[in-house]
């Protein structure tokens, strides 16, 4: 009866044993969606903790699936917290599941599959002006704080490095990646004459009469200032983002009111005149508007508020090499008098992201 008792035994230890060693290979639906596949030594026990995981892409690199059978050889439960699992890139941005479930406790000598998808931020300047999240990554980091005792203590702080398979990973550059194909835009710093007129003018609005009820607030300190994508006129701030993708040229637009007055603004009556250069010949296109339209929005903007909206200004085969932007759809409310003197001008960036 003992030696029956011990052969079991032994058998059960070397099942398991094997089932250690086995490759982890996602199932058949899985695998179609997500053929991706990322590189790493999957198995790893730590603190009584068994974990067999991997990490897959989708053809298009747009989303990322984590894949773990973790097995408890613990003598008590423990949590698995999805919350705080993340996934880190090269750049050490961090981001979190896409479809966050709830804690799983997992008993004593069980084991269970688990699955998270994540759509990572890859490259987090581009992320900044376009809100593309940038070409899938060749490496990524899966921290494994997520597995936590009873008393909401992580069990272990190690984390797992997966590479991307290099055959599979130059046949998504050749294939999907798309970076490369993004044009950005910086805000040209006006010359002194032009700046002076602005200020020049912020300053006769304060002191001029209005016809109608309301009058403009003094602000003795007139302003203007320029960065790289950024005008403040008088604490009236305007972050314009031009880039050009798939023959298509974008602008995504805030607007911050930090000023005494209230403004009247309709960013489908922004237009634009581009530039761009045939034969060595630098050629005028004609005005354009905004493609995106919202039926003659219009909105009244208060002390703190803010607008924020992306506009589509339609086809451009070709990145202009230069757009200047009228913005005359800025006003002060209720006098509908233009803020803007000048039509700010937008270069193509050379700069590498």
């Amino acid at each position: 009866m003992l030696t029956r008792l011990l052969l079991t035994l032994f058998f059960i230890h070397l099942i398991v044993a094997c089932s250690h060693q086995d490759k982890l290979v996602l199932p058949n639906k899985l695998e179609k969606q997500y053929p991706l596949k990322f590189e790493t030594k999957s198995e790893i026990n730590t603190n009584g903790i068994f974990i067999n995981s991997g990490l897959w892409a989708n053809a298009t690199g747009d989303t990322l699936l984590y894949y773990a059978q973790i097995q408890n050889n613990r003598n008590s439960s423990i949590i698995i917290s999805p919350y705080l699992l993340q996934i880190q890139t090269q750049e050490n941005y961090r981001s979190s599941p896409i479809s966050e479930k709830t804690k799983t406790e997992l008993l004593p000598n069980c084991t269970k599959t688990f699955v998270y998808k994540f759509v990572p931020i890859n490259n987090k300047y581009l992320f900044t002006r376009t809100e593309k999240r940038g070409d899938l990554d060749s490496c990524y980091f899966i921290h494994l704080n997520f597995i936590q005792d009873l008393n909401n203590h992580s069990i272990t702080n190690r984390t797992i490095k997966f590479n991307a398979n290099a055959e599979l990973f130059s046949n998504y550059h050749n294939n999907f990646a798309n970076e490369h194909s993004i044009n950005l835009y910086e805000l040209r710093k006006e010359n002194h004459n032009t700046e002076e007129i602005q200020l020049n003018y912020l300053k006769k609005l304060q002191n001029k009469p209005f016809t109608k009820h309301a009058v403009i607030k003094d602000n003795p300190h007139s302003n203007l200032q320029f960065s790289e994508t950024e005008i403040v006129i008088d604490g009236i701030v305007l972050s314009t983002k031009f880039y050009h993708f798939n023959d298509s040229l974008f602008l995504n637009l805030k607007l911050i009111n930090h000023s005494n007055n209230y403004l009247n603004f309709s960013p489908d009556s922004i237009q634009i005149i581009s530039s761009d250069s045939v034969y060595g010949q630098i050629t005028k296109h004609q005005v354009v508007n905004a493609v995106t339209k919202t039926e003659g929005y219009k909105s009244i903007i208060k002390k703190g508020d803010r607008l924020q909206t992306q506009i589509n200004f339609g086809y451009f085969k070709h990145p202009p090499l230069e757009i200047k932007v009228d913005f005359t759809t800025l006003k002060l409310h209720p006098q509908e008098i233009k803020v803007f003197t000048f039509n700010p001008t937008f270069e193509k960036s050379e700069k590498l992201f």
